[in-house]
């Protein structure tokens, strides 16, 4: 539930942005190339705060990287089968800071970085053949920029409200929960959660349950 509910905030960034998903879809944009996403927060080195525990699952990549790989994974056609990372670790053993690479079948790639200590802005770049998109304030943002590789024309989209994100989780919960309908990306949320733990089986990190 954890992780479904983490993907759910891709709603007001994008999913509720039906132009956005049209121009994708349509394929003026050509075909996808690359994905960047930047997600970082300030945490105070209080190595007793939630962020920094083994026990309660710290560390970058589960507190703020499930954001950052379900933006990545929504936009790739396929799984990534190639996976490359380095982590630097806090005194208590979490991850602190992260920078992650991806491939898939298609040779779609995308890099990922992940800061508790240093703040980054939340921004994901998906670059296509034609064109580039820029989602701001992610996970909650309710703006997206195209840029035209041809003539440099930019077009904005708008959709939601922040201040509603919670919101849209919770109603789409509820339509799942009644068989009206169903949004919830479970397929894209066991991905995600395969990628992280193969992120931290690379890395030789374990939480105090596993060992």
């Amino acid at each position: 539930v954890f992780f479904a509910q983490n993907l759910r905030l891709l709603h007001v960034g994008f999913v509720q942005q039906p132009r956005l998903r049209e121009i994708i879809a349509g394929g003026s944009l050509g075909p996808l190339c690359m994905i960047q996403m930047n997600f970082g927060s300030f945490k105070e080195y209080d190595m007793t705060n939630r962020f920094f525990s083994r026990s309660l699952a710290g560390g970058a990549l589960l507190d703020i990287g499930v954001y950052a790989l379900s933006f990545v994974r929504y936009f790739l056609s396929s799984q990534p089968t190639e996976v490359l990372s380095q982590v630097k670790f806090a005194p208590t053993g979490v991850d602190e800071q992260a920078s992650i690479l991806l491939k898939n079948k298609e040779e779609e790639m995308a890099a990922i970085t992940l800061s508790l200590h240093a703040k980054q802005p939340k921004r994901g770049t998906i670059a296509f053949e034609n064109g580039y998109v820029e989602m701001f304030e992610y996970p909650r943002g309710e703006l997206a920029r195209i840029t035209w590789t041809a003539d440099g024309r930019t077009e904005e989209i708008s959709e939601g409200s922040t201040a509603d994100a919670l919101v849209y989780e919770v109603r789409d919960m509820e339509a799942a929960v009644a068989g009206e309908r169903d949004d919830m990306q479970l397929g894209y949320t066991i991905d995600v959660m395969d990628l992280m733990t193969e992120i931290r089986q690379s890395w030789g990190m374990k939480y105090p349950e596993e060992e």
